[in-house]
């Protein structure tokens, strides 16, 4: 850790303050860049884009931000892009194979690298977007932690987006000026994604929120169905709630003004509402800078299964892609097709499992394709990608019902889930059951 506060600061930050393309000049060939969750700048990234023909062999992993030209059909060997979570910057690159995939586990993504492994690859240059500093030369890295003060600490260079419109945040989101190696002045607005809700997510509302009781911590996973729950009022008539969650979803950052989630009954943060990363809109992220109700904390942390547990009573909702007979749960890839990142989700479905009264819940529509797919399947197809095994399967929600399968064998789960799946497609899943299931 490069931590010095007993030169200047301000002298260390002013010599080190520097343009796009100064930065860019920092990476050299045959190097890692590692790009944390609402982090990464495109104008770095396009200075660095402007390096081809004189780079090669320079890997980028991290979340996808717009790719600044760094990758298309005829690229070369200059840059390699290993994706993470399968966003719409980077599905088409990854259905076109342009760019690779890796399966990351937020909990323990550079477990290699800290148990000095062989196959460890280096964290050679952090790219993270940071407040101006304060009078005592901290900086924030705002309302998306993610792992970037964790990995700051890891890496050998770390070059820093200094935005005005990032402010301070509390719980572990500072870094001292000392600890970072490049400035660059940056104060592009942060992008925010339109959402357009699905009327079936109203039905899914209503059951969901059943399941959810006044003083439970709560946990919801970010989708554009999840999302939808929110906005039709899933949290609405609920008390005392607490939030412990990676993410949040439009909608949830009012309901703590409005005093649905106080956090009284938090076993980790009492009276903290925790994820790391909070805020959908400018205005969400308005009401959490300087707010000491919003507390932001690593992904390290924050999914861990062994932390996630001690929240006794924690409802876990994350939105699925399909769920096969058995309970076997898909929530990223549609067969071996990516089409999202795993997330949080199977962290939060361990964690649920072993809290005391903890509830794992799969919400997914009963169909897709417009109708014409159960999301119910009797079978996976081969190659389908299995987020969470059958083992700790619980309860899946469509807008049909709840199928409660926890502690239920294969026949058991079965009936659950037929009940809850599209009538049109019933019939068929009582004979696949049948075939599968009976003698």
């Amino acid at each position: 850790m490069r931590h010095d506060l007993s030169g200047n600061w301000r002298d260390h930050y002013d010599s080190r303050l520097m343009a796009a393309e100064d930065a860019a000049g920092l990476v050299e060939s045959g190097e890692h860049v590692w790009i944390p969750v609402g982090h990464g700048s495109p104008t770095i990234l396009g200075a660095l884009a402007a390096r081809r023909g004189e780079l090669s062999d320079v890997e980028i992993r991290g979340l996808a931000v717009p790719m600044a030209g760094l990758f298309s059909e005829d690229q070369g060997n200059e840059f390699r892009y290993q994706d993470q979570f399968g966003n719409p910057f980077s599905r088409p690159l990854l259905n076109a194979r342009l760019v690779d995939y890796h399966p990351y586990w937020l909990v323990g993504g550079h477990k290699a690298l800290d148990a000095g492994r062989e196959e460890a690859w280096a964290v050679d240059n952090e790219m993270i977007t940071v407040s101006e500093p304060d009078d005592a030369g901290f900086v924030s890295v705002g309302c998306s932690v993610w792992d970037s003060v964790k990995t700051a600490r890891r890496a050998k260079r770390v070059i820093a987006s200094v935005n005005p419109n990032t402010r301070h945040t509390y719980g572990d989101t500072m870094l001292h000026v000392s600890e970072i190696d490049a400035f660059v002045p940056d104060e592009r607005a942060a992008v925010v994604a339109e959402v357009e809700y699905d009327p079936v997510d109203e039905a899914m509302a209503g059951i969901v929120g059943e399941l959810v009781n006044d003083g439970d911590t709560v946990q919801i996973g970010v989708g554009s169905h999840t999302g939808g729950m929110v906005h039709y009022g899933l949290f609405a008539d609920k008390q005392e709630l607490s939030y412990f969650g990676e993410l949040t979803t439009p909608g949830l950052v009012p309901l703590v003004e409005q005093g649905v989630f106080t956090g009284r009954g938090s076993m980790l943060h009492p009276g903290k509402f925790v994820a790391t990363l909070i805020g959908n809109t400018a205005e969400e992220r308005e009401v959490v800078y300087g707010n000491r109700a919003f507390e932001l904390y690593s992904t390290e942390y924050l999914v861990d299964p062994r932390t996630i547990g001690q929240n006794e009573q924690i409802t876990a909702i994350n939105g699925a892609l399909g769920v096969d007979l058995s309970g076997q749960t898909s929530a990223y890839a549609i067969g071996p097709r990516i089409y999202a990142g795993m997330g949080g989700h199977l962290g939060f479905a361990i964690g649920a499992f072993f809290a005391p009264k903890g509830r794992y819940v799969a919400v997914l529509p009963s169909t897709a394709a417009g109708g014409t797919v159960s999301t119910i399947q009797a079978q996976f197809e081969a190659g389908q990608v299995v987020s969470v095994p059958r083992e700790i399967a619980d309860t899946v929600v469509t807008e049909h019902g709840v199928a409660r399968l926890l502690g239920k064998s294969v026949r058991q789960r079965a009936e659950e889930l037929i009940s809850v799946a599209h009538p049109d497609f019933r019939g068929e899943l009582r004979a696949a059951a049948q075939k599968q299931f009976y003698p």
